[in-house]
């Protein structure tokens, strides 16, 4: 049996008649030539590029609240390798980790830079078309070191309610080369068919971890049966990277161990397929909108203020 997505909730790019109803749109003038040929090759290939879209100096800044974040002990979260998710207050010095592969969640809780760098107006229209809703920020991930991660898809394990509804979003926060371990992708994989992970369950329970090695060697069967070359992506600071829910990719193992490769990584839904904040249950999410986009708070958020390089939490609206 063949796995595929649910085809009657498919975003508007994964539709049978998308090509057609983007050349009428194009032609209508409601879609600009530029986009359009950008959301053309999304469809077809499962990635588009935004060159220099964050800019330098914005990168910068990211970097900067993610070194504060870690100096100051923000209420945030992070993952470990050797200790998991924990609190970033109750975690050690960066230096005493023992590993590179940790990274910071939802730093956007914390920080209004993160949340205005997710929701560039260019990310937002691109997105509001490609899945034809309004986009919603599931997620983020800020790494300080290359991932180094297998090859995977992101579908499986970042779930909304519509499998289909996801986009990821890497925004490199210095440049990117072999030494610090490029993003590797397969164009046009996201047209694979999906891997089983019993009971013809397109997601993973997080139970057997054996199957993530075999969900990996399937992805690389199945690109290497249909011929599809591995690409990487050695992107200029400031540069960002959208990919399908399906498309496999992953991290290549940097040259060098000590080589830093500061990035931001997003996880967009929709508002009809992630109603919720998967953090709070049944919480109405209180709404940060940004350029038409959306990220969502707690109803009663814990608000954050720096002082004298210290912070002071106030609860409130």
């Amino acid at each position: 049996m063949t796995l595929e997505f649910d085809r009657s909730t498919l975003p508007w790019v994964d539709q049978e008649g998308f090509p057609a109803s983007l050349q009428e749109q194009t032609a209508n003038g409601k879609i600009s030539k530029e986009l359009s040929e950008k959301l053309s090759f999304f469809s077809e290939q499962g990635y588009v590029a935004f060159p220099g879209l964050l800019g330098p100096e914005r990168a910068d800044a990211l970097v900067r609240e993610h070194d504060l974040a870690w100096r100051e002990k923000w209420p945030i979260q992070a993952l470990v390798e050797g200790i998991g998710v924990a609190d970033l207050p109750d975690l050690p010095a960066k230096a005493e980790l023992g590993t590179h592969h940790y990274r910071l969640n939802d730093i956007q809780d914390a920080s209004e830079v993160a949340r205005q760098s997710m929701l560039l107006p260019e990310i937002v229209n691109f997105l509001t078309l490609a899945l034809g809703d309004t986009p919603v920020a599931m997620q983020s991930l800020f790494f300080e070191y290359g991932s180094e991660q297998g090859t995977h898809q992101d579908f499986p394990y970042v779930q909304s309610q519509i499998l289909s509804h996801l986009v990821g979003c890497w925004i490199a926060c210095e440049d990117v080369h072999a030494d610090n371990g490029p993003l590797f992708y397969y164009p046009g994989s996201h047209r694979l068919p999906k891997f089983d992970w019993g009971g013809g369950s397109l997601t993973f329970d997080g139970k057997d971890h054996k199957q993530v090695e075999e969900f990996g060697e399937f992805l690389e069967t199945g690109c290497r049966d249909r011929g599809l070359e591995r690409q990487t992506f050695h992107a200029a600071k400031g540069d960002v990277f959208l990919w399908h829910a399906a498309l496999v990719h992953g991290g290549s193992p940097a040259n060098d161990p000590e080589s830093t490769r500061k990035s931001l990584v997003v996880h967009f839904s929709t508002r009809s397929a992630y109603p919720r904040d998967r953090r709070y249950g049944g919480e109405e999410p209180r709404l940060y909108q940004h350029n038409g986009g959306l990220i969502y708070q707690r109803a009663e958020p814990t608000l954050w203020i720096r002082t004298k390089g210290k912070i002071k939490s106030l609860l409130g609206r």
